[in-house]
C-alpha cells in the first residue's frame, strides 16, 4: 500500500493533537448518514434551498518571529516558511487531491465529532464552530438553520495556521459531523482542480457531496455578491500560505500573488473591485469585493490542537492570484481599491508585469477609477518598496514586490500591509 493510501497509524496519534478520539474513516459513516436521512421530509428542488457563504476573510495565525517575516517583507524568509509548511502539509494535500473522501477520517473532541486529513506532520479540519440556529420560520412552516463550518490547516515545524470559516444555511436540522463531510468532500474536488478551481462550480460539488450522504433534497447556492468572497477562502483552502506541489497554473506563465494583510486594529477594509489587461484571476470571479476584518488577539484554533509553539498573531489576510491570459510576447496588468470602512476614502494601487521590462507598482491615497488609473499610474521609482500615508487620518500602507523581473518560475509576489509602515 502506498504512502498516499496509508501513511498514518490511527493508534498512534500526533503530538499535536489533544483528547481527540478517532472514530474511522469518513467512507464508513456514509451509510449511516443515508440511514439517519432516509425519513427527513423531501424539499421541492425547484430552486436551491441551502445556501453557502464566506465568513470573513482568511485567518493567518502564528508567533511574533513569522509576523516579522512579513512585516519586514523578509522575501527569503517567507519562501523558507512556505516550503516548511509544503514539507508538513504536502502528504496531506496529495492525500486529499488523490482519495477525496477516503482521505478523511471522522473524530471527536469535547463531544463534537467532526473531519480531518493528517499526517504526523500536519493536520487539516473541517469542523462547525456554531449552530445550528434557526435563522426562519414561516406562515406555512418552512424552517432554515445556519451553522458556521471552518476550514484549518496548521503545519507545526512552520509554526502556522490558517482558518476560513463559511456561513451555511439548510433546510433541514441535521447532524454538525454530516455538514462538515459535505464541505470536506466538496473542498475536496477544489483541492483535486488547484487554482484552475471555479468558484462558481463549488455549490454544484456541495449539492452531490451532499446527495451522496443521503440528502438528496439539499440544493445549494451561492449568492452571486458573496462569490468573490468565497474565491478568496477557495484559494487559501488550495495553497494555505504556499504549497508549491499544486501550482500547476503556472505553466510557463507570469503569475501575479497579491496578499494583502490587515494591521489595523480598528477598522475593516474592502475591496472594491479591480481592474486588469490581459489578465485571468483565479476562480474565475471577477468582482473582487470582499472584507478584511481589523487585527484581533482572539486566537480561533480549536482546543484539540496541542502541545504548539503560542501562536499569538491573527492577522486577516487574502490572496489573489493572477496570471497573464495571452501568453505570446504578452505581460499583464491590474489595478484595485481598498477602501476603509466601505467608505469613500482608501488607495488605489496598480501592477505592470511586462514580457520585456522591469515589473512596475504604483500606489495612491485615494480611491480612484480603476480603469484610468491601471493605464496610466504615477509609477514608483523605487517599485520593490513604497509606502503611502492614507485617509484623514493618514494610516500607513506598505507595498513590496519580491522580484522586478527574472523570477525562475514566473511566480512574483506583491505584500501590501495596511497600517504597517516599512522598516
Amino acid at each position: 500500500m502506498s504512502k498516499t493510501e496509508n501513511f498514518v497509524n490511527p493508534n498512534v496519534l500526533p503530538s499535536f493533537f489533544k483528547d481527540l478520539k478517532i472514530i474511522g474513516p469518513a467512507s464508513l459513516q456514509i451509510p449511516k448518514y443515508r440511514e439517519l436521512h432516509a425519513n427527513l421530509e423531501k424539499a421541492s428542488l425547484t430552486s436551491p434551498n441551502c445556501l453557502f457563504a464566506a465568513e470573513g476573510t482568511p485567518m493567518l495565525i502564528s508567533n511574533q518571529t513569522v509576523k516579522g517575516y512579513y512585516q519586514n517583507n523578509n522575501f527569503d524568509a517567507i519562501r523558507a516558511l512556505e516550503k516548511q509548511a509544503n514539507d508538513d502539509l504536502q502528504s496531506v494535500y496529495t492525500n486529499i487531491q488523490t482519495n477525496g473522501i477516503n482521505a478523511w477520517t471522522l473524530v471527536e473532541s469535547a463531544g463534537q465529532q467532526f473531519y480531518i486529513s493528517y499526517s504526523d506532520t500536519g493536520v487539516v479540519w473541517v469542523q462547525t464552530i456554531s449552530g445550528p440556529v434557526l435563522v426562519k420560520a414561516d406562515d406555512s412552516g418552512d424552517t432554515s438553520y445556519s451553522l458556521v463550518v471552518q476550514f484549518g490547516t496548521y503545519s507545526p515545524s512552520a509554526k502556522v495556521a490558517g482558518v476560513h470559516s463559511y456561513n451555511i444555511t439548510v433546510p433541514s436540522l441535521i447532524t454538525e459531523a454530516a455538514i462538515a463531510l459535505i464541505v470536506a468532500m466538496a473542498l475536496s474536488e477544489v483541492v483535486a482542480e488547484g487554482l484552475g478551481f471555479l468558484v462558481a462550480g463549488l455549490s454544484l460539488l456541495l449539492t452531490e457531496a451532499a446527495v451522496d450522504i443521503g440528502l438528496e433534497s439539499f440544493s445549494f447556492a451561492i449568492a452571486a455578491s458573496t462569490l468573490s468572497a468565497v474565491a478568496v477562502g477557495l484559494v487559501f483552502v488550495v495553497v494555505f500560505i504556499g504549497l508549491f506541489f499544486l501550482w500547476d497554473w503556472v505553466n510557463q506563465k507570469y503569475t501575479i500573488r497579491l496578499q494583502i494583510f490587515n494591521w489595523d486594529t480598528v477598522n475593516s477594509w474592502n475591496a472594491n473591485g479591480q481592474n486588469y489587461s490581459n489578465a485571468k484571476i483565479c476562480g474565475n470571479e471577477q468582482s473582487l469585493n470582499f472584507k478584511l476584518p481589523p487585527y484581533s488577539s482572539c486566537n480561533p484554533l480549536p482546543p484539540w490542537l496541542h502541545n504548539i509553539t503560542p501562536l499569538d498573531m491573527v492577522c486577516s489576510y487574502a490572496q489573489i492570484i493572477w496570471e497573464n491570459d495571452n501568453t505570446f510576447l504578452e505581460g499583464c496588468s491590474m489595478a484595485i481599491q481598498m477602501q476603509k470602512n466601505a467608505l469613500s476614502e482608501g488607495f488605489t494601487w496598480a501592477f505592470d508585469c511586462p514580457r520585456f521590462d522591469d515589473n512596475k507598482q504604483a500606489a495612491i491615497d485615494g480611491l480612484f477609477d480603476l480603469a484610468d488609473y491601471r493605464a496610466n499610474p504615477p509609477w514608483s521609482y523605487s517599485p520593490l518598496r513604497l509606502q503611502v500615508n492614507c485617509t484623514e487620518t493618514s494610516i500607513p500602507v506598505s507595498f513590496s514586490l519580491s522580484a522586478l523581473s527574472g523570477a525562475s518560475d514566473g511566480l512574483y509576489n506583491v505584500l501590501i500591509h495596511i497600517n504597517q509602515c516599512l522598516v
